[in-house]
């Protein structure tokens, strides 16, 4: 008997799982980013933009994005900024809590970040050249998002370097970037990704 009602209780949640909404999302990004690298420096402003492409079971979903940006400091007490262009990759695991609010989300994940030219130097009496800077750096990305029923896709976020940008020992450079961003769901605009 016992055996018959876990068949039964595993039956059912299979068939939950399966009844369950599946839906695609994808669209532009577009917004402002802060980023710092340094202690004793601050944060200077850059553009944010790129396309997202999001795959949502129920209150669960997985996102990808593809975003160009820079990436850099600002020298202390000076309008002179340092920035690397970057092509920046988050996969990003999100939670939507429409108990809380409708569109509420929050979300985590690695982030892979590509800097194809990176040739300024690190300040303006470095010793050492480009040759010390890595061209990829591995990022944790954190932060909380509102999706609104008509596609409006606002998120707020925070990413941790968890590599350094320098390769030598003792000098600690780790990316610092706060980021707000507003997507748009071309599903929603077009009627395409229904969900099922």
């Amino acid at each position: 008997m016992k055996k018959i009602i876990s068949i039964l209780i595993a039956f059912l949640s299979l068939n939950g799982v399966a009844m369950a909404q599946h839906q695609w999302s994808v669209g532009p990004r577009l917004g402002i980013g802060f980023s710092n690298r340094a202690e004793g420096y601050d944060y200077c402003n850059h553009f944010v933009g790129g396309i997202f492409g999001e795959y949502r079971i129920s209150n669960f979903a997985t996102e990808l994005d593809l975003l160009f940006t820079k990436q850099g400091m600002r020298y202390p007490e000076s309008d002179v900024s340092q920035k690397d262009k970057c092509l920046s990759i988050p996969l990003k695991a999100k939670l939507y809590m429409p108990y809380v609010l409708r569109g509420l989300n929050i979300f985590v994940g690695p982030q892979l970040d590509i800097f194809p030219d990176r040739h300024s130097p690190y300040i303006p009496t470095s010793s050492f050249g480009t040759d010390s800077y890595q061209k990829v750096g591995i990022s944790i990305v954190m932060g909380l998002g509102y999706r609104f029923d008509f596609g409006l896709d606002l998120t707020f976020n925070y990413n941790a370097g968890v590599t350094s940008n320098i390769d030598m020992e003792n000098i600690s450079d780790k990316n610092r970037v706060f980021q707000l961003t507003a997507g748009y769901d071309l599903c929603k605009l077009f009627k395409l990704c229904e969900k099922k």
